[in-house]
């Protein structure tokens, strides 16, 4: 089983130093819905974002991160044949733990609305079965939910390693850390949790870097 752990993940809901926002309550109200059951977008909200969280607006409100790297990985083969599992810390130590079986939809705007939902809801059903839910928690609280051992951490600063370097043919159950945001390095402490390794020279999308790993997985243990 590949588990794929994604930390400090910039998903959030509107702040509360925000919700009176001139420009959020009129984005509010265009989408019909109070402020504080808006996720933080700086798609729309980028100068507001600098206003409050000066310098923090090209990293925080990015669900699209969140978008691009499940609309990848959810439908890789290897996902498919249920051979991986995914999990999402956010900056605000809330766990989102997502089922194999979730179809995401393709949309940006219903895909951030089904996260609005998640976020007020705390799980998402569809007969019967919960295919989306969240729990409290840090990163290390992720480990813990998830069952995750020998995790592997990938950033820029780590060691530069080749991808097949990075998976034991023997050992089919393996964890890989990535950060959830664009810019800078992990707020929480994961360096503390497992050894760091780099997989290119430049930075890379984290949607890059999970399908890299989840190709060469395929690959190792012949799921494709």
């Amino acid at each position: 089983m590949l588990k794929l752990l994604i930390a400090d993940a910039e998903l959030e809901l509107i702040p509360r130093e925000m919700l009176d926002d001139y420009s959020i309550r009129l984005h509010a109200k265009k989408r019909k819905k109070p402020p504080q059951k808006i996720l933080l977008d700086s798609n729309y909200m980028h100068s507001a974002i600098d206003r409050f969280f000066p310098g923090e607006s090209n990293r925080r409100g990015r669900p699209d991160i969140i978008y691009h790297l499940l609309a990848i990985v959810m439908e890789s083969i290897l996902n498919k044949k249920g051979g991986m599992r995914i999990w999402i810390h956010t900056r605000n130590n809330l766990i989102l733990e997502i089922s194999p079986e979730t179809r995401l939809p393709k949309s940006y705007n219903r895909f951030v609305g089904l996260m609005e939902d998640l976020f007020e809801k705390g799980e998402i059903k569809y007969e019967e079965k919960t295919l989306l839910r969240i729990h409290n928690g840090d990163v290390a609280k992720m480990i813990n939910l998830s069952e995750s051992g020998n995790i592997k951490v990938l950033s820029p600063v780590g060691k530069m390693t080749q991808v097949p370097e990075l998976l034991d043919s023997e050992n089919e159950n393996i964890s890989f850390l990535i950060g959830g945001f664009s810019e800078g390095d992990f707020i929480s402490d994961v360096y503390e949790i497992g050894e760091a390794f780099s997989i290119f020279d430049e930075e890379l999308t984290i949607w890059s870097v999970a399908m890299e790993i989840i190709a060469q997985y395929e690959r190792t243990f012949r799921f494709v």
